[in-house]
């Protein structure tokens, strides 16, 4: 039946690949064995007839090289590649649309376990006969479709003595007569009213988990409904009769068209034994190619039959019962609530084997997520379409004041210590960035006269010097945004820190009451960092501490062991 073989194509190598092409059972192989063994053994009795020199004279020799060129020439009249192509692409989304509706009964059988409580021996009756109903539909579809299942289950007094149904069941199910109709709809039926009895004696406590499991049953019913109709309808006879009728008649025309040898419509200048084996050797990849193509399909058209790639049918029946009549027996056995391993730690860490830890991962963090300006201010104002400004350009002078609905705001970028691809980024700076810092330095694009106030605007820029602890960084700014904040710094004082190399910049856009503001939140904010920093700290030295204390704590209890065992020896 089926043919597994995921293991083998875990990873891309050169082992990979040939453990998958000399696999046999279900491979290309074997598919086109017989037809190939045919199509050589027919190649060489005709390339004998036309090579030897008792069957044909020069003059038929050279009328066959003209037949055979005219057929190699028009060989492409016949659209294998397209027809193949569309043909496999049809059957691939049916085999797919079969296998989403082969029945899994593992959400009905779960509701079933949920909705319908109790203990006692009747409850656990009802679940185990609803489980078994489902089984027995599929089981009686199957057996109309599958002939596997068919040959498992040939009569209903098969199904009997299989467990699947039972004999008052059998009798019932006999006594119903709907003459050429089938009776698959039966067992559905009994579920239905299964189910219904169970809410009118209590044992479904609401209307609403008895149509939840109406539903759920209508579902798995429906699923099998669509294996019917697949099986009812087939493909249309002509379609897969002319793909593989025009496979056969394309490789029937190659015996011909493919024997002589011709190079530009001229016969080689030296005639070597060699050459005829070209044109068999190329047309012989090609049958593989061609045929293995279409016998894809071929094994695909009725998925549920006994090819070595067809759905196990029968094992997912004795599934369906095992699993399905598991679930509905363990309804009240519940495990001890518990705290897990992970309970009191911050953020989930699970262990990884030893062949798995160092293992690169590729988290998920979008790709635009690592950016980070290089500007340690940016410059927040409305945007101005240039169609609407005066003048044409992007100064913000020529345009319309009264279009500036909003004030310019500068805003400090506040970089986490706690970000490590930043402090990365800043501590290890490329050899263009130096350059940029060492002459050029970065500066914003500002505008220039808005609403005729000024404010000392401070870019700074990471040099190359140490840069110390990502804590003492936040608490120098701190320090040097409190004492700007009160008048103790001058901005050339504060532009001549050594960690500032861009010199101060005027901007006559924001009131001065909104420069105040803004290093007042800014030193604010750097205080918070600090703290949080600092927690940090003290909560990693904690754990750290209390890892101490236990490692003591085993090395006492190992020590008090070994005192005991000397005692006693």
């Amino acid at each position: 039946m089926t043919v597994s073989y995921n293991s083998d194509v875990s990873s891309t190598s050169l082992i990979a690949f040939l453990r998958l092409q000399l696999r046999w059972r279900g491979s290309v192989w074997k598919s086109v064995m017989r037809e190939l063994f045919i199509f050589s053994f027919c190649f060489a009795i005709i390339t004998s007839i036309y090579r030897t020199n008792y069957f044909l004279s020069d003059e038929q020799r050279v009328f066959w090289d003209n037949f055979a060129a005219l057929f190699d020439q028009t060989l492409n009249y016949i659209p294998l590649t397209f027809m193949l192509g569309f043909f496999v692409t049809i059957i691939v989304g049916r085999w797919n649309d079969i296998f989403l509706n082969i029945g899994w009964v593992d959400n009905t059988a779960l509701l079933i376990a949920t909705y319908i409580r109790g203990g006692d021996e009747k409850s656990r009756i009802m679940r185990r006969t609803a489980l078994r109903y489902l089984v027995l539909t599929q089981v009686l579809i199957f057996r109309d479709i599958s002939l596997v299942v068919k040959k498992r289950f040939p009569t209903l007094e098969t199904v009997v003595a299989s467990g699947f149904m039972l004999e008052s069941e059998r009798e019932k199910y006999a006594a119903l007569s709907l003459g050429k109709y089938p009776k698959y709809f039966l067992p559905i039926q009994w579920c239905f009213s299964l189910l219904y009895d169970a809410r009118a004696q209590g044992k479904i406590g609401a209307d609403v988990m008895l149509n939840e499991l109406i539903k759920s049953v209508g579902d798995f019913r429906k699923g099998l409904g669509q294996l019917l109709n697949f099986d009812w309808v087939p493909i249309p006879l002509v379609y897969p009769q002319v793909v593989f009728l025009a496979v056969r008649i394309y490789f029937f025309l190659c015996l011909i068209a493919r024997q002589s040898v011709l190079i530009d419509g001229e016969k080689p200048k030296d005639n070597s034994p060699v050459y005829p084996f070209v044109p068999f050797l190329m047309t012989s990849l090609q049958f593989v190619f061609y045929v293995g193509w279409m016998k894809v399909a071929e094994s695909l058209m009725n998925p549920l039959g006994e090819d070595d790639d067809d759905f196990e049918c029968n094992y997912l029946l004795d599934r369906n019962l095992a699993v399905g009549l598991a679930i509905v027996d363990s309804s009240e056995a519940a495990p001890h609530y518990e705290k897990d391993v992970f309970w009191g730690l911050a953020i989930a860490d699970p262990l990884y084997s030893s062949d798995t830890a160092n293992i690169h991962i590729n988290p998920q963090i979008g790709s635009a997520a690592t950016y980070e300006t290089q500007e340690n201010e940016i410059i927040m104002r409305p945007h101005v379409d240039t169609n609407d400004m005066e003048d044409g350009g992007d100064d913000v002078e020529g345009c319309n004041p009264r279009q500036l609905s909003r004030f310019v705001s500068v805003v400090s970028v506040n970089r986490n210590c706690e970000s490590r691809t930043s402090l990365s980024s800043r501590r290890n700076p490329t050899i263009i960035e130096r350059l940029r810092s060492q002459f050029g330095g970065s500066k914003v694009n500002r505008p220039g006269k808005l609403f005729g106030s000024s404010q000392f605007s401070i870019n700074t820029a990471m040099g190359d010097n140490d840069i110390g602890s990502c804590a003492s960084i936040l608490g120098e700014l701190a320090e040097e945004s409190n004492k700007a904040s009160q008048g103790l710094l001058t901005p050339e004082e504060y532009a001549g820190s050594p960690r500032r190399n861009t010199p101060i910049d005027m901007l006559t856009s924001v009131p001065e009451e909104d420069e105040e503001a803004q290093k007042t939140r800014t030193s604010v904010d750097l205080r918070k960092w600090k703290e949080m920093v600092e927690n940090e700290k003290k909560r990693e030295e904690a754990i750290e501490e209390k890892r101490r204390k236990l490692s003591r704590k085993e090395e006492e209890r190992e020590e008090d062991d070994g005192d005991d065992v000397e005692k006693k020896e």
